[in-house]
């Protein structure tokens, strides 16, 4: 299988920007109308504007519970 790019950068930021865009102007509401792309996009640009503290991309915490700040 080829390896393709899902999105380009831009496409990217786009999707990622709808989706804060709802979350920020409806609220709660806007949560559920969050596609699946635009969440992914919007995890991925968290991931690497390096946002979060490397140990926590681990697998090891998605065990609930987990607290590895």
């Amino acid at each position: 299988m080829p390896d393709t790019l899902r999105w380009t950068e831009a496409e990217m930021l786009h999707l990622a920007a709808r989706g804060v865009l709802k979350v920020d102007l409806m609220g709660m509401r806007g949560t559920t109308l969050v596609t699946c792309d635009e969440l992914a996009a919007m995890a991925a640009v968290l991931a690497l504007s390096g946002a979060l503290p490397p140990k926590l991309l681990t697998p090891k915490t998605l065990k609930k519970g987990s607290s590895d700040v």
